[in-house]
């Protein structure tokens, strides 16, 4: 099989005047809006992104719902990742370190390439681009800009690669691919092809394409630009007004086309999925003291408060607190990373009788979390008794402890990392001494 090509497409006069009157006109219109949310976006792509200037577009999109969108750009005609990262222009930008997204659009045709072809010239500069963006810009978000098959396939390559030899088969792959690289590197997606492909099944009037049947109309920018504002704001194209240069019936289909697509299905396209998830596990420890385990994903810092008090950092995955009067009682655990929050609350009861032995009182447990070995440090008469340990489910995790010196060692290092419940005697309580199993 040959190896599938590419091709080049440049904005034609005609577009360009069309951009120049709608730049002026939005640059002329009064400013009756109070920004309620500013984020800066940098587009990096080539001419699909350029064409009916897409990044200002979406900026003047923002605007008309009482958002800022500030936006810098990079979009050579044909550009690649590859490109991108060897050119100084793309890559100074990204250093600035100031941006909240990052979009990245391929060059229009290598997506959807075969899969192997697409393993060598495509997902490792969407890598190297991601980690440059991420090393500059940490809580930056990287936008993979899902583009759209061409109108009647890729005729450059179908003989060699029939899969994109239809609208519907390229832009099949194109799809695929893009929420690929959005997994692999914890991005988001702009899914702006899938809005595409919804206008065309049911409004297959709305002409998206440019007369290249490549590169978009008017109409086809201005859903991207609907798309990229849900995209980045999180927010309803409903709520937006732009006045744009196609009919006022088309802008309306086109909002509630992006409501449908994208903003209904926000973690469809990644958006929110790597947000911080606040979650935890609190276990009775010793008499009234209690154990907080934060299990809670994506977070930088994290925040605990018991019974509604003062909020506390976590500097550890978990924290030994006390809960001195009989009853339930709750713990607030905040999760954060880069100005997002999850809270969740843990209600747990506290019982005044504990079930273990008067010698517990002198147990020590350490290190606690473990990776390899627990140490139990305790009086002989409490060791002597029988050892049982068992999982969150009840599960009895098979064990037993050496003596080492005036210790008792445990060996836990084939034990999966989660939390175990250590008990005495051959009545299992219900409730143990919490041991936490951690490893990198």
């Amino acid at each position: 099989m040959n190896t599938p090509g590419i091709s080049d497409g440049l904005k034609n006069k005609d577009q360009m005047n069309k951009l120049f009157i709608a730049t002026l006109l939005a640059a002329l219109m009064p400013l009756t809006h109070v920004a309620q949310d500013f984020k800066r976006a940098l587009f990096l792509g080539n001419s699909y992104t350029n064409y009916n200037n897409l990044p200002q577009l979406t900026a003047n999109v923002a605007l008309s719902a009482g958002d800022t969108l500030e936006v810098g750009s990079n979009m050579p005609g044909g550009y690649t990742f590859e490109d991108h990262l060897g050119n100084t222009t793309s890559m100074n930008l990204i250093t600035e370190g100031t941006w909240d997204f990052v979009v990245l659009q391929q060059q229009s045709q290598m997506p959807a390439f075969p899969l192997a072809q697409v393993e060598v010239e495509t997902f490792p500069f969407a890598t190297q681009l991601n980690e440059a963006i991420l090393s500059a810009n940490p809580c930056a978000e990287t936008v993979f800009y899902m583009t759209w098959g061409r109108e009647n396939g890729d005729q450059q390559n179908c003989a060699n690669w029939p899969p994109v030899c239809t609208y519907e088969g390229m832009d099949d792959l194109l799809r695929e691919r893009y929420m690929m690289m959005a997994e692999m590197n914890q991005g988001i997606v702009s899914p702006v092809g899938a809005v595409w492909r919804y206008l065309r099944e049911n409004h297959p009037t709305i002409e998206l394409f440019a007369s290249d049947g490549s590169h978009p109309s008017p109409e086809g920018s201005y859903a991207a630009a609907l798309a990229f504002y849900t995209s980045i704001f999180r927010k309803s194209p409903l709520n937006t007004n732009y006045n744009y240069t196609i009919a006022d019936s088309t802008e309306a289909i086109m909002r509630n086309a992006v409501h449908e697509v994208v903003y209904n299905q926000l973690s469809e396209w990644y958006i929110g999925t790597w947000d911080p998830e606040a979650s935890g596990t609190v276990a009775l420890s010793i008499e009234n003291q209690f154990l907080l385990v934060n299990t809670s994903t994506n977070s930088t810092e994290n925040y605990y408060a018991v019974d509604g008090g003062p909020f506390t950092a976590m500097t550890n995955d978990s924290v030994f607190f006390d809960a001195a009067t009989p009853g339930e009682h709750w713990v607030e655990l905040v999760a954060t990373a880069c100005g997002r929050s999850d809270t969740t609350q843990i209600t747990f009861d506290f019982v005044s009788t504990t079930p273990y032995p008067n010698e517990i009182s002198s147990l020590r447990v350490f290190p606690n979390p473990a990776s390899e070995y627990i140490v139990l440090q305790a009086p002989l008469t409490l060791l002597s008794n029988p050892l049982v340990v068992t999982d969150t489910k009840g599960g009895v995790i098979p064990c037993h402890y050496v003596f080492d010196g005036n210790h008792a060692r445990i060996d836990c290092s084939n034990w999966a990392s989660g939390m175990y419940y250590l008990n005495f005697k051959n009545e299992t309580p219900q409730k143990g001494i919490p041991i936490v199993v951690q490893r990198d």
